[in-house]
């Protein structure tokens, strides 16, 4: 198992910091997946953990193998007490400015937890090469 770790203040550098953990897995068919998991992910502890302050570290675990990658992104907020992750996005909600973030991110990976605040995300990974049809 492969780990690394990120600290963020703010968001000016998560760009870099995904584009990093992009190339060192090196799984092209995940590429848009951890993309979209990790900005949705970044700006949540931003956002809603660390209340938009860039005097406050946003943590980054990473974890991989030929498998899977686990990510652990922590805040310094209160966590996610009794904050269910919406299961459908309504018509209606969809302009909401929370739960969106955690949606998609449920959606596309393969197992979600909230724990306090820090958010556990796997996504399995596929190292074959990317199969295009024309």
């Amino acid at each position: 198992m492969n780990k690394k770790e990120y600290v963020l203040y703010g968001l000016d550098n998560h760009k870099k910091v995904i584009d990093d953990i992009i190339t060192t897995l090196d799984t092209p068919n995940d590429d848009f997946d951890v993309r979209l998991i990790l900005t949705e992910a970044l700006t949540n502890a931003f956002k809603h953990g660390n209340d938009n302050r860039v005097d406050k570290p946003i943590y980054i675990r990473t974890t991989y193998d030929e498998k899977s990658v686990n990510f652990e992104i922590e805040d310094c907020g209160r966590g996610f007490f009794n904050k269910p992750v919406v299961e459908e996005i309504l018509e209606e909600n969809v302009l909401d400015s929370y739960g969106r973030g955690l949606f998609l991110i449920k959606a596309i990976s393969d197992k979600l937890e909230l724990r306090k605040n820090v958010l556990i995300i796997q996504k399995n990974i596929n190292k074959l090469e990317p199969v295009f049809s024309i």
